[in-house]
């Protein structure tokens, strides 16, 4: 079963003003603008399991990286109001990641060349965690694998580019229960997920047995409230305007 809350956190609630805004952005963009690949790594130590996340100002760090931020990000992955910086920007909770280049030769290779970039650091085992594809109505789209990772032997990360202010090792659910608000639906979700397990062992044991079909959420309407659901869930709808 899919995670919907976690403390006091419900990842898939949309605001109505945002909701609105949505429905209204896929209507005059007539069809949805084709997906970009993408990734983000989530580092682990232990012991007790951590993982490294980082905090970006004004931009969504979720499969974003270099190039800027994407427009329209925030509203759909996320359902609360960004955290301020002492300057009074928004901020936003992550991992390393960002967009596939010319140059990866696929997908895996773009996580470990975005970790160096971002921390300084080499991956040394890595395994694919989940995939997700952003919903149709934003107009910049990415299909995003979210990989677990860790470091090689002598490597710790730090803060290497000018985007990311901040950076912590901390435990998943401390991650989760203090700065999901400010995290998108994967990242948020993926946290919860790895909250279940005590050593980077165990985590990696459940990447070998998850199921990487693409993650689309897609917005409906229940109860006059608006929530993102996901395949194979009650009310999922078979296109992206459907029962709203």
């Amino acid at each position: 079963m899919s995670i919907q809350r976690y403390g006091k956190w419900d990842f898939r609630a949309v605001d109505h003003d945002t909701a609105a805004r949505a429905r209204a952005r896929l209507k005059v963009q007539g069809a949805p603008a084709e997906p970009e690949r993408a990734a983000a790594v989530v580092l682990l130590r232990e012991a007790p399991l951590r993982v490294f996340l980082l905090r970006h100002t004004a931009k969504e760090p979720f499969g974003v990286g270099d190039g800027g931020p994407a427009p329209g990000l925030a509203e759909h992955w996320t359902g609360a109001e960004p955290e301020a910086d002492r300057k009074g920007r928004p901020s936003r909770y992550g991992f390393p990641g960002g967009r596939h280049k010319p140059d990866d030769p696929d997908v895996a290779m773009t996580a470990v060349r975005e970790v160096e970039e971002e921390t300084g650091a080499m991956v040394a085992l890595q395994r694919a965690w989940s995939r997700w594809v952003t919903p149709e109505y934003e107009p910049v789209r990415f299909d995003s694998w979210v990989y677990v990772a860790t470091l090689a032997e002598g490597f710790q990360p730090r803060i290497r580019v000018r985007e990311p202010e901040y950076a912590t090792w901390v435990g998943p659910e401390q991650a989760v229960c203090q700065y999901g608000g400010q995290m998108s639906v994967p990242e948020a979700t993926t946290l919860a997920e790895l909250a279940r397990y005590s050593t980077v062992g165990e985590v990696f044991a459940a990447a070998e047995q998850r199921d990487m079909t693409p993650i689309l959420p897609r917005l409906v309407s229940v109860g006059g409230r608006d929530r993102l659901v996901l395949p194979d869930e009650e009310g999922y709808p078979p296109a992206a305007l459907e029962r709203v």
